[in-house]
């Protein structure tokens, strides 16, 4: 029986998964042009999988002899000593790619000696000249060589382009990550690869970026259809809007769900939405290193102001929106903003996790008898803890606009771990943070609890008045009759005693409102 797959390539038979052809519909006509092309788009997005399938197709048409060769075992470094070894691995790892997926007649012959810094111009001059079919090569993340390394295997590239197809590869297809006309390949300096003359055609990513709404449906059907346990509809939309379509994140929560779950009974919303958390819990995520991205100034300088709901995103420069897009960060398409309710809720769970690490309060203390959490109880030791520590741990985070709010989180997150969920809503213009608190009560409904966490700072008025109006939108919308306002006065003129205070108020629609400032 098939499995949902998270990590390196999908095997079809072993593993739910989706034909590759439409997600790369340009590729063929450009191989069959003779390009020399790009391949572009974020971490865990299916390009390796989907190259891997390509080449045996093409093979097996017996049109071409088409091979995808992995890059990533000549990583990376910018000296030159490094730059040759880096060129020695490229081409073991061509060899054994061929012994593995070509028929001995299409392999390449012994490579010729050649001087350090032409032994791939020469390797594959040797290949094309002896193979009895044009060469289709995909080079796969070669975005993992850097600085030398990586001029070095464009510059022998773009030198055979003018001998193919007698005496080299009819079409080349570079598949990375980051955009090799203008990002940072080595050495901490904008190095540009100003990619040579062939490279000028790049595949569109879009294709490649995530799964269409049918295409889910279509990867979950296969184990329903294997198993005999569906997905609901409620079930199939939670899905869609955890992972945005996300294939890494698509095959992480089936692979979760199937894992926690006995067929045939059907998986229900409440099923996707505990598996999502619990990946959250994890930092389960296809962008490698997420927690120190959040702290590249790239990163923050997008991040920041989209978590605190400001405006001023719009003016980020370019080249950091086109940064956090490349690493599968930000939704590929305007407005800028965090997709999928999964990264979604992990971006400012990894930015508060200092703060979650700290807190010595016994969650056990928030959950009476009855399981359900005691909110007032919450509120009112997160006050305390926040007059004792609140202001030397905003301090220490990098994203000060939004510190008192990730000191909250932090809280939060330690006070429901194991017992609850925590999802966060936020994003351009918004000007506040929304928090939504998830109690599994067994059979019973789960306990939800809104927050609206809001910022005051100099010169600003009407700060609660704002407050209650957007805690009356997240009531309307959660079909809730209370909430908790949470105001954060920024302003340094603030007295300090009376910063910290907790009263009940009412919503402009007459809904109970506890109200903290701090």
């Amino acid at each position: 029986m098939r499995t949902f797959i998270a990590e390196g390539p999908c095997d079809p038979l072993r593993h739910h998964h989706l034909p590759a052809a439409p997600r790369l519909p340009e590729a063929r006509g450009l191989i069959d042009e003779g390009s020399y092309f790009l391949v572009r788009s974020p971490r865990r997005t299916g390009k390796t999988t989907t190259l891997l399938a390509l080449a045996a197709d093409l093979t097996r048409e017996g049109r071409y002899a088409a091979l995808c060769v992995p890059c990533a075992v000549g990583e990376t470094s910018s000296d030159a000593p490094r730059a040759q070894a880096a060129e020695e691995a490229l081409l073991a790892s061509l060899r054994l790619a061929a012994e593995h997926d070509l028929p001995p007649a299409l392999r390449p012959p012994a490579f010729p000696p050649s001087a350090e810094g032409t032994r791939l111009l020469s390797a594959l001059d040797a290949w094309a000249r002896a193979c009895p079919r044009p060469i289709a090569l995909f080079l796969d993340d070669i975005d993992a060589l850097r600085g030398p390394s990586l001029r070095s295997v464009l510059g022998q590239l773009a030198a055979g382009f003018s001998r193919r197809p007698a005496a080299f590869p009819w079409s080349v297809a570079l598949s990375s990550e980051l955009d090799l006309r203008d990002e940072r390949l080595g050495g901490g300096e904008l190095a540009r690869a100003g990619l040579p003359g062939p490279f000028d055609v790049a595949v569109s990513t879009e294709a490649m970026r995530r799964f269409t709404e049918d295409e889910t449906r279509a990867l979950y059907a296969q184990h329903a259809a294997e198993t005999g346990q569906r997905f609901d509809e409620p079930a199939l939309r939670a899905a869609l809007g955890a992972t945005a379509g996300h294939p890494f994140l698509v095959q992480a929560l089936g692979r979760e769900i199937a894992r926690g779950a006995e067929p045939p009974a059907p998986v229900t919303a409440e099923r996707v939405e505990e598996a999502a958390a619990r990946l959250v819990q994890r930092g389960v995520t296809p962008i490698d290193n997420l927690a120190a991205l959040l702290g590249d100034e790239r990163v923050r300088r997008v991040i920041e102001p989209l978590l605190a709901g400001r405006v001023d995103v719009a003016a980020a420069r370019a080249e950091d929106v086109a940064y956090a897009r490349d690493i599968g960060l930000l939704a590929p398409d305007a407005p800028a903003r965090v997709e999928g309710g999964i990264h979604r809720a992990l971006v400012p769970r990894l930015l508060a996790s200092g703060v979650e690490r700290v807190v010595t309060d016994d969650p056990a203390q928030f959950f009476p008898g009855d399981g359900r959490l005691d909110m007032a109880l919450l509120l009112d030791r997160f006050a305390a803890f926040h007059a004792a520590h609140g202001e030397a741990l905003a301090r220490a985070t990098a994203y000060e606009a939004i510190a008192p709010e990730l000191v909250l989180l932090g809280y939060l997150h330690r006070a429901l771990h194991g017992r609850g969920l925590v999802a966060c809503d936020y994003g351009v213009g918004r000007g506040r943070i929304d928090v939504l608190l998830s109690v599994p009560l067994g059979d019973a409904p789960a306990q939800r609890e809104a927050l609206v966490l809001v910022s005051r700072r100099k010169g600003e008025r009407g700060a609660k008045k704002r407050g209650l109006g957007w805690l009356d939108a997240a009531l309307d919308r959660l079909q809730l009759q209370e909430g908790t306002l949470v105001l954060f006065d920024r302003r340094k003129s603030a007295p300090r005693h009376s910063r910290i205070r907790m009263r009940q108020l009412r919503t402009p629609k007459g809904r109970i409102a506890r109200f903290l400032r701090t």
